[in-house]
């Protein structure tokens, strides 16, 4: 069975370019001002990226975007379906040691 290419994203420079103005929540309009291109080429390019990786919009380029970035422990645990990532437990709030002070009467 051949891998799935969501799992083994490889963008170019200049998809990985694109997808990160993506992901920072950048318009058309803004990616191709940054990016010293048309509004048409912006939108041929994440045409692309959506065919290539099989995703359906915006949303899913960022996440492939943020997956691509992250450490790749987190990545390894993120593809494992028999494990979650574990999330650090919440600290614990000090014991109250001194009596809630009223007002007098």
């Amino acid at each position: 069975m051949s891998p799935d290419p969501k799992d083994s994203i490889t963008p170019t420079p200049r998809e990985r370019e694109l997808m990160m103005l993506i992901a920072r929540g950048l318009q058309n309009k803004n990616i191709a001002y940054e990016l010293k291109i048309s509004e048409n080429t912006v939108r041929a390019h994440i045409g692309n990226i959506m065919r290539k990786y099989r995703l359906s919009n915006r949303t899913q380029i960022a996440i492939a975007f943020a997956l691509h970035a992250a450490p790749l422990s987190l990545r390894r645990d993120l593809a494992r379906p028999d494990r979650r990532p574990t999330a650090p437990k919440p600290a614990q709030a000090p014991a109250q040691s001194s009596p809630v002070l009223t007002a007098p009467d």
